[in-house]
């Protein structure tokens, strides 16, 4: 009976065979599409709001996702702004419901 002797992984692995190619990363430069979902009411109001400084602003309209665009901004950088939104954040304990 004669045993069979095992080779090493290592020398069924070939030294000069490159690795799998890389792909280089690249920036995301489309818009990111994010959904929120507001009550009738609140809806009804920020509505009412762009309704409101379209005719304040002699613009035939204002749409919503742009004012809130606005405010994402402003999010970033107004410290001022940031301060309260996360006061309010953990008075409502994150958003989560």
């Amino acid at each position: 009976m004669t045993t069979r002797r095992r080779k090493p992984i290592a020398d069924f692995v070939d030294e000069e065979m490159p690795s799998a190619p890389t792909v280089p990363r690249s920036v995301r430069t489309a818009p990111v599409r994010v959904t929120l979902d507001l009550s009738p009411a609140d809806h009804r109001a920020l509505k009412r709001w762009c309704n409101t400084a379209a005719a304040e602003l002699d613009l035939p309209q204002v749409p919503l996702a742009f004012v809130l665009r606005i405010l994402g901004k402003q999010l970033l950088d107004d410290p001022d702004l940031a301060a309260r939104v996360r006061a309010d954040l953990e008075q409502a304990g994150g958003g989560l419901h």
